[in-house]
């Protein structure tokens, strides 16, 4: 691998750069002048430090230095790479610069976006298995269906469509949880997170235009009966990603020229068009998605601190090694850190890893994912379906990681691209 010279570099490389140094400042002017004031409550506080910020300010730098390497080996892993950098570093870089966090989970992070450099380098053989193009069809369209049915035999009738306007969503949580049971709860987030999405986008590319409004109502109806808001951005996301754009760098572009209007946009529509008296939009989109995984990042590394969980609350391991605790973890950081019993306090990936082996489980899990976008890239799937493997990244960075490979669908994703999403397709 020779490193390019900065005079050589594509337009488009330095533009997400600068584009991603921009987005970190404005998420600095959010955290001062909007998170800090409205979210003291959770643990935001304003605490700049000069070294701190500087020691950020550095790794980001390392990182758009490494980023040289995945963009002369994929453009895949590079715009995964970048939003990663985007999720998971550049948040919890604010955290600890300007809010009194600590070092341990900020060199985590910065670890595990590191990292994944290293899935560039790892190629797998995959099994050469043709099936036709009417039976992908199918098998997509039966599997669609054996998932759905249990959900609207279930559910049927049981439709709040306020709930298309964002209104009565906690009512909807509530009604849909009183009715769900275990087999039925893993029917509906491989169907909201895999089966359906994959169907959507297998048929876009396909310019099926009943099979996509099908799709499409399906996943509506699995949001207003639920109120889960993931299943409503999510076929959004997979729209956007799947028209705008031709190639994996112009649709990472123009993810951070959107990001970076609807940031300076968010304060207005909240404060001056809408009146709002607590930010909607800034507190659901870069408050929740961004800020809020950063500081259960903090929390769990706090907590967790020389004593490791070793995986007592996940299914198998929890056969040798019991909870020294009386109630679920997520549930006893809610309690710890926000004295309240009523929210499951989130981990990702970072703090999932250390809440279980300590360091070892951070190297471990940032390897783990390294690996497994190395097998998505190997698989060279259609680009139009980008959207999903955003949607997996944001699930990984809110959801123990091991848990996402059966709730969060991603095994199934990997069956069914290897066997039915070939890159043959195209638009």
């Amino acid at each position: 691998m020779t490193f390019l010279n900065i005079k050589q570099l594509p337009k488009d490389f330095l533009r997400l750069k600068l584009l991603l140094l921009v987005i970190a400042l404005i998420l600095e002017v959010y955290y001062k002048y909007l998170i800090v004031p409205e979210y003291e409550y959770y643990g935001f506080h304003w605490d700049f430090d000069v070294w701190k910020y500087s020691f950020s300010k550095l790794g980001l730098f390392l990182l758009f230095y490494l980023s040289f390497i995945l963009f002369d080996k994929s453009k895949f892993l590079y715009v995964v790479y970048l939003l990663l950098i985007f999720f998971f570093y550049i948040p919890n870089s604010i955290l600890f610069s300007m809010g009194n966090g600590t070092l341990s989970p900020f060199l985590s992070n910065l670890f595990f976006v590191a990292v994944f450099i290293s899935s560039g380098f790892i190629h797998f053989k995959l099994p050469k298995y043709e099936i036709s193009e009417k039976n992908r069809m199918y098998v997509l369209i039966v599997l669609s269906l054996l998932f759905l049915i249990p959900i609207v035999y279930t559910f049927r009738g049981d439709i709040n469509l306020k709930t298309l306007l964002l209104k009565q969503i906690y009512l909807t949580r509530d009604e849909f949880s009183d009715k769900m049971t275990g087999v039925i709860n893993y029917f509906y987030h491989l169907s909201v997170k895999t089966i359906l999405p994959i169907s959507l986008v297998f048929f876009m590319i396909r310019k099926k235009p009943a099979f996509i409004v099908i799709y499409i109502l399906a996943l509506l109806y699995l949001f207003v009966i639920s109120g889960n808001k993931f299943v409503y951005f999510t076929a959004i996301t997979l729209v956007c990603f799947y028209y705008v754009g031709k190639d994996y760098t112009s649709k990472i572009r123009y993810f951070f020229i959107v990001t970076i209007l609807l940031f300076a946009l968010f304060p207005i529509i909240d404060y001056a068009i809408i009146k709002s008296v607590k930010p909607i939009f800034s507190g659901t989109f870069v408050n929740r998605f961004l800020f809020i995984p950063s500081l259960l990042t903090q929390w769990y590394f706090d907590f967790f601190e020389g004593k490791p969980f070793y995986f007592a609350e996940s299914h198998f391991f929890n056969h040798f090694v019991k909870s020294p605790y009386d109630m679920p973890v997520g549930f006893l950081i809610s309690k710890t850190y926000l004295n309240t019993t009523d929210t499951y306090a989130n981990n990702g990936i970072v703090s999932d890893g250390f809440m279980n082996l300590g360091y070892f489980g951070v190297l471990l899990f940032s390897f783990l994912f390294s690996l497994l976008f190395a097998l998505f890239n190997s698989i060279k799937v259609n680009i139009g379906y980008f959207g999903m493997f955003f949607s997996y990244i944001y699930i990984i960075l809110s959801a123990p990681f091991m848990s996402t490979f059966i709730t969060g669908g991603i095994l199934l994703f990997i069956l069914l691209a290897i066997f039915i999403l070939k890159k043959k397709e195209t638009n």
